[in-house]
């Protein structure tokens, strides 16, 4: 009787005795021309790195990641991104575990050769299930983000992996409006997204709100203003008084004298004596 190991199982017994066996290499590597301090932190990452072994052989896959992570932290050999690449992978995080692969690929190009054609395998796999976002921003040194991670800085070299579906793209820059665009990637295609930063006028930004319009078009802050003198400081204001003062005076006179013709035609009027309305 033929018993057939399911596929998940033989890939996951597949990357256990690669991962034992990049283990080991990383521990039989020579220390006797480090420092001593060097020689600490890689005996630390060794002892979490076989910790991580352990756990990702009974599928705890979370805490193998964290194990890993933590031995790259502590001496961060390129290797150890075969390990990462692995546990992320397995914890359904696709994008996360190419972009390790691909690190380890590219750095540690002295890897044994099967764990070599294992993260070409696992890398090239996943990737057919991935969509690809293509950034241009013509702000050098712009932040690029996708969903609130940054992702590098303008102008990006390479494409973005991502999953299929709707992804919010987004650059910024010191002194730029902030440029955002919502994409919908696709597996196995490539989307272009472009982003303007348009600058923002400091000046402008920057006067106060009350500013004359001589300001806001570039005057000296201590140019010269129009000066707001008090009502009665003015020399109009005393010329009318004055001609209000002489024309009832005028009236005072003729009143006095009749009017001219000996009675006044001006009716009584109580408007004085009133306190209240």
């Amino acid at each position: 009787m033929t018993v057939r190991t399911p596929l998940r199982t033989k890939i996951s017994l597949s990357a256990l005795v690669v991962c034992c066996a990049l283990a080991a290499r990383v521990a039989a590597a020579p220390a006797s021309a480090q420092p001593a301090g060097d020689n600490q932190a890689k005996g630390r990452a060794q002892a979490l790195l076989s910790e991580g072994t352990t756990a990702y052989g009974h599928g705890d896959y979370a805490t193998a990641l964290d194990k890993f992570t933590a031995a790259y932290k502590i001496f961060p050999s390129p290797k150890l991104w075969f390990n990462i690449g692995q546990a992320n992978r397995d914890l359904g995080r696709p994008v996360e575990a190419v972009e390790a692969f691909d690190r380890f690929l590219t750095d540690a190009e002295d890897a044994p050769t099967e764990t070599l054609a294992e993260a070409r395998r696992s890398a090239a796999e996943l990737k057919t299930r991935l969509g690809q976002i293509k950034v241009t921003c013509m702000t050098d040194g712009a932040e690029i983000t996708v969903d609130g991670k940054q992702v590098g800085s303008a102008p990006l070299g390479n494409m973005i992996w991502t999953t299929p579906g709707r992804h919010q793209v987004a650059a910024q820059q010191p002194g730029f409006s902030p440029a955002i665009e919502d994409v919908t990637a696709v597996a196995g295609k490539a989307v272009v997204v472009n982003l303007d930063l348009r600058p923002i006028d400091l000046r402008a930004a920057n006067q106060p709100a009350d500013a004359a319009p001589g300001q806001l078009n570039g005057e000296a802050a201590g140019s010269a203003q129009p000066e707001h003198k008090p009502l009665y400081r003015r020399a109009w204001f005393w010329v009318a008084i004055g001609a209000v003062v002489g024309a009832g005076a005028a009236v005072a006179v003729i009143l006095a004298n009749g009017g001219g013709s000996g009675s006044s035609n001006i009716p009584d009027t109580t408007l004085g004596a009133q306190r209240t309305f």
